[in-house]
């Protein structure tokens, strides 16, 4: 009897496996991406639909809302610094004083006469109380200082109190319009200045060719007016300052080169073969060496020739020391830069400094 059960359950699934076989046979790739099984399903099981049990209430009572985002509130600059730095808030910008149209700006470094000055002043205040103009009270200071609230009532009383330019003294002021350097901007001033710190007031040719967009003529009269009025300048101090330390660094370069002259002077055979450099102890590896004699050498040589007070000295040397023959292999010198060479050139030219002041 059990025999005969199996044999019959072996032939309903043989007969099982063929209808199915048959049926998807004719089924190609995208069919059989959305093959199903029709008599099963993942949502059943022994005869209950679970999908449809779990209703919507049951649903919202698992659902957890999730936390609300807080975004951050970018804070002020302005504000924060002003915390920080504990400073007071200002409640208004200044009010800027009210200039007559068209009326001409003169700087200190064009040298008009003194008068026009004058003239442009009285013109401003006539046009202000012409307008109702009135002076903004200053704030009051914390330690009750009124000298701010005087200034203010004295440049309001100089309002009150002008009067407009005269036919006489309007000619007056379109005639010294013309007697100053409207055409030099702070650009070219600035560039005197650089050229005179270079070359000092003893070589006022050079100076000429040295300012950009001027010709020597221009340069030539504005140089005149400037050494007989340059104390009139507002930074005059600072500008007499800095030419005379460029005057300085000309007559340190002057010795140097001196110096240099006459060392090579000295020297009956070929310099690159026998100029002596005073190592002193420790011989050419003194100073932290680790140049050769040669080297050392060559770089006064040729400090000498193209001159210290070149420009690019340094660069120049840098150069012809690639192109020298006699460093050919010597890759230690020919890979230094020029603040190395200008360093090395500066503890050589003090070694010879050095034995100057000995002798």
């Amino acid at each position: 009897m059990a025999a005969v059960d199996i044999d019959d359950i072996l032939l309903r699934g043989q007969s099982r496996t063929k209808q199915l076989q048959s049926k998807y046979a004719d089924m190609g790739l995208d069919d059989l991406n959305r093959f199903a099984n029709e008599s099963t399903s993942t949502t059943q099981w022994e005869g209950e639909d679970f999908a449809r049990k779990r209703g919507a209430a049951e649903i919202g009572q698992l659902w957890i809302q999730p936390a609300k985002r807080e975004r951050k509130v970018n804070y002020a600059v302005d504000d924060y610094y002003r915390e920080a730095l504990r400073q007071s808030v200002k409640t208004g910008t200044t009010q800027r004083a009210p200039r007559p149209p068209k009326q001409m700006n003169i700087h200190d470094f064009q040298f008009y006469p003194a008068r026009l000055q004058e003239l442009l002043e009285k013109e401003l205040l006539a046009y202000r109380r012409a307008i109702g103009y009135k002076v903004p009270k200053a704030e009051a200071s914390e330690d009750g200082n009124s000298s701010a609230g005087e200034a203010q009532s004295e440049e309001q009383a100089k309002i009150d109190s002008a009067e407009p330019l005269t036919e006489e003294e309007t000619k007056e002021k379109e005639e010294l319009s013309t007697q100053g350097f409207g055409n030099w901007n702070r650009r070219d001033f600035y560039g005197l200045m650089r050229a005179l710190e270079s070359h000092g007031y003893g070589n006022m040719d050079l100076v000429k060719g040295d300012v950009e967009g001027k010709t020597p003529e221009e340069v030539k009269a504005y140089a005149k007016v400037f050494l007989k009025r340059y104390k009139e300048l507002a930074d005059a101090d600072r500008l007499e300052s800095q030419i005379a330390k460029g005057e300085q660094k000309r007559t340190r370069r002057n010795e140097i080169q001196q110096l240099l002259d006459a060392k090579l002077g000295e020297c009956k055979q070929d310099p690159q073969r026998h100029f002596y450099i005073p190592y002193g102890t420790g011989g050419s590896t003194a100073k932290g060496r680790v140049y050769t004699e040669d080297e050392d050498r060559f770089l006064l040589v040729q400090l000498a020739r193209i001159g210290i007070g070149c420009d690019d000295v340094y660069d120049q040397i840098r150069q012809e020391v690639r192109l020298s023959p006699l460093f050919r292999f010597d890759w230690f010198i020919k890979s230094r830069n020029t603040q190395e060479i200008q360093r090395r050139c500066q503890t050589l030219v003090g070694l010879l400094q050095k034995e100057a002041q000995i002798k």
